[in-house]
C-alpha cells in the first residue's frame, strides 16, 4: 500500500477514536499553527526562492504523533509548494522514530549540481511514483542536546542526512551533513551550519507569538542565508 494512503487512513481512524474519548474533557491532543518565513531553507538548500507561509497540524497521544506540514511560496515557482505527512513515536528517554512522506504538488523535483532545484515533470498527489519522497527519521534528545539521522528511500536514492544541535537560552546552534541530493558532487559533506535566535512575545495571558532569526551557511554550495520567521 502506498505510504500516503497509510498515513491518511491511520490519521482518520485515530482522530475518530480520540474525539470520542475527549468529548467530556477540556484536554485536546490537537495542535496547529503557522510560520511566516523570509525563505524556506531545508538542510542548507533553498526551496522556492521566495518568502513562504508554512502551516502545520498535528495529533499527539502518549508519545505517538501524526501530523501534516506544508510550505507555500508567496511568489509562484515550480518548487514553491510542499505538503508533507509524517508520523513518529517518542519514548520517555528522548528517542524518537518516525517516517515522513514529502509531496510536491506542482512538480517532480531534481537537485542540480549548483545546489538549485529544478522541475522535471508535472504530477498529482496520486502520482506516487513521481511526486512523493519518503524518509525514515531517528532522533535522540538529551537535555538541550539533540542528534538526528535521516535516511531517504523512495525517490531519495538512499541519501542520508545527519544533524547535531544544542539549545541555549536564546540561541540554538546546529551542524548538519549529507550526501547525494544534498551535495554538489554527491559525496558526504557538511551542508548546514547555523545558529538561530528566538523569542516569545506575549500578547495576552493566554496568547503569544514567536519570532526568530537564523544565519545558515552551506559550505558545500558556498552559500549563506539569513532567515526571519514569525510563528503564530
Amino acid at each position: 500500500m502506498k505510504t500516503a494512503k497509510i498515513f491518511i487512513a491511520t490519521f482518520f481512524i485515530l482522530v475518530t477514536i480520540e474525539i470520542s474519548a475527549q468529548e467530556t474533557s477540556n484536554v485536546t491532543p490537537f495542535s496547529f499553527g503557522a510560520d511566516l518565513v523570509s525563505r524556506y531553507i531545508f538542510r542548507g538548500l533553498d526551496f522556492g526562492d521566495s518568502p513562504a507561509i508554512q502551516p502545520a497540524f498535528a495529533f499527539s497521544k502518549k508519545g505517538f504523533t501524526l501530523g501534516a506540514w506544508g510550505s507555500y511560496a508567496f511568489i509562484a515557482t515550480p518548487t514553491g509548494i510542499e505538503a508533507d505527512l509524517y508520523t513518529s513515536y517518542e519514548f520517555d528517554f528522548g528517542l524518537s522514530l518516525g517516517i515522513t512522506d514529502y509531496y510536491f504538488p506542482d512538480e517532480r523535483l531534481t537537485i542540480n549540481t549548483d545546489s538549485t532545484i529544478s522541475p522535471v515533470r508535472k504530477g498529482t498527489y496520486f502520482d506516487y511514483a513521481n511526486t512523493h519522497y519518503d524518509e525514515l527519521n531517528l532522533s535522540q534528545s538529551i537535555k538541550n542536546f539533540s542528534l538526528a539521522a535521516n535516511w531517504g528511500f523512495h525517490n531519495m536514492d538512499n541519501a542520508v542526512y545527519f544533524e547535531a544541535g544544542y539549545e541555549f537560552k536564546w540561541i540554538d546552534v546546529f551542524l548538519g551533513g549529507g550526501n547525494k541530493m544534498y551535495t554538489m558532487n554527491g559525496n558526504f559533506n557538511i551542508v548546514n551550519i547555523g545558529l538561530r535566535a528566538s523569542k516569545d512575545i506575549s500578547i495576552t495571558e493566554k496568547y503569544a507569538f514567536g519570532i526568530s532569526s537564523s544565519v545558515i551557511f552551506n559550505p558545500d554550495a558556498e552559500q549563506i542565508h539569513l532567515v526571519f520567521a514569525l510563528s503564530l
